[in-house]
């Protein structure tokens, strides 16, 4: 198990972040919109400081109905405290580690850790907590100031029953899920249990902090790493095989020598065989694919009135034919798409563009046939 207690150690894997540095805010999500989006309107809402003088980061609720947004004002980190966040593969906020083990009743967790007293607020019903506070404190932190922040906490959340948990002591952390997750543990404090919080690979790419442009450079990065250690692995693992192999030519002496070259004989005239393989069924592809324009055209014309004139045609893939078209009479469009709809041979007509100007009405039509009336069977 790995101890990242705070950003103090050079270049560490994961870095926790003070927690009293954030705000800490709630917000509803909207299900059919992009969380990141939601998140970034928020904080131009809420945040007194623009969006790219922040450090920020989010987690969404199972349900996906609520977000906890937080974020942080660049400026309260100084250049020697980042200067070490290039490397790291997690920079997060401390305050995450009390997240775990969603309580089924109105619970309050205080944590201790190196002069910072920080609480969270979880009513319950939901896997976020309602409210984040965090303060700076005496070391040890006293009675007194535990029972403000607790005190706070209770009125802007209105959990005035809510039991209390302590914790106390660094964070932790250790990699899950293949190393891919990751999970921060606290110790109780007193009679209280330790407290172990999981989070998944794709959780982790919104808690991060960093900025978003230097994340997506940086998982491009670790990408192309893994893919590198994958390949020198490989490299390794055929060297291996291959040095195995020469080991047995030598001792299968002659034998081996023959079977060899009649394997390289062999293996021309199969990749002979493959190539005349794949070109004839390429071919029959081909052939069955081909475009039919003139039979798409021939069947859009069978039930167009009178006054409509094809002005231009073109096929948009292999069932499917593009037309602008005019007519001195507007009733006949109507007339005209009910026709191809109720046509047996079409499955879905579209109206577009509908135009009127000095007594011609100009239109489009896309027009998609069934692939049987293109090619019916025994047809090529």
């Amino acid at each position: 198990m790995n101890h990242t207690p705070t950003a103090h150690a050079r270049a560490p894997e994961v870095i926790l972040l003070p927690a009293e540095r954030f705000f800490v805010r709630v917000v509803p999500l909207a299900p059919d919109a992009p969380a990141a989006t939601q998140v970034e309107l928020a904080l131009e809402g809420f945040s007194p400081f623009p969006l790219a003088q922040l450090y920020y980061g989010w987690l969404c609720a199972p349900g996906r109905d609520r977000v906890l947004v937080f974020a942080a004002y660049r400026k309260k980190f100084s250049p020697e405290e980042t200067a070490e966040w290039e490397q790291a593969a997690h920079v997060l906020p401390a305050f995450l580690a009390l997240l775990g083990d969603h309580p089924t009743s109105p619970t309050i967790r205080l944590w201790t850790m190196d002069g910072i007293l920080t609480a969270a607020a979880l009513d319950g019903q939901g896997a976020l907590p309602v409210a984040v506070l965090s303060r700076h404190t005496e070391e040890p932190a006293g009675a007194a100031q535990r029972e403000a922040l607790l005190a706070e906490l209770r009125e802007r959340t209105g959990l005035t029953s809510a039991a209390v948990r302590e914790f106390a002591g660094a964070a932790r952390w250790q990699r899950t899920a293949g190393r891919q997750g990751l999970q921060l543990e606290v110790s109780g404090r007193a009679d209280t249990p330790g407290l172990a919080t999981s989070f998944s690979k794709e959780e982790l790419e919104m808690l991060d902090v960093r900025d978003r442009g230097f994340l997506v450079e940086h998982r491009k990065t670790q990408r192309r790493d893994q893919w590198l250690w994958r390949g020198f692995r490989f490299c390794l693992a055929g060297l291996a095989v291959m040095a195995a192999g020469e080991i047995a030519l030598a001792a299968a002496g002659g034998w081996l020598k023959k079977l060899q070259d009649s394997m390289q004989e062999h293996t021309a005239e199969v990749r002979k065989i493959e190539l005349a393989q794949a070109l004839s069924t390429r071919i029959g592809e081909l052939a069955q694919r081909r475009l039919r324009p003139f039979e798409m055209l021939a069947l859009a014309n069978q039930s167009r009135p009178a006054s409509i004139q094809f002005e231009r045609a073109a096929t948009a893939g292999l069932d499917t034919l593009e037309i602008e078209a005019r007519t001195g009479n507007a009733a006949d469009v109507g007339q005209y798409e009910a026709a191809l709809r109720a046509a047996p041979d079409v499955t879905a007509v579209e109206l577009r563009d509908l135009r009127s100007r000095e007594g011609m009405t100009s239109f489009g039509l896309t027009i998609t046939f069934k692939a049987e009336a293109l090619h019916p069977e025994g047809t090529k």
